[in-house]
């Protein structure tokens, strides 16, 4: 599929909405009613093994989680490469 100059441009200038996952758990409706402040949720990820990097439900990379100025980031380790990124994109329609 090729792309034309114009369609690119339109489409890098797009605003996108990025989520990361932390991690996952299965537990029961009444479990999860029974939660209040301060309770724990015990994902299935190991500590220390970063996040997976979404855009529209594709995972698009992962990354290590840290702290800048008292947020959340994330330190991107591994990612599509830009071809692959754009023509997602433009399948999906995004422009």
């Amino acid at each position: 599929m090729e792309i034309s100059e114009r369609e690119y441009d339109l489409l890098v200038d797009t605003e996108i909405v990025v989520d990361v996952m932390l991690g996952n758990t299965n537990i029961s409706i009444s479990e999860f009613l029974r939660l209040g402040d301060g309770d724990i949720i015990s994902l299935h990820k190991p500590a220390g093994s970063g996040g997976e990097i979404y855009v529209n439900s594709r995972i698009i990379g992962t990354g290590d989680i840290i702290v800048i100025d008292d947020k959340l980031a994330v330190r991107v380790q591994d990612s599509m490469d830009s071809d692959n990124v754009v023509r997602y994109f433009f399948e999906e329609h995004m422009i």
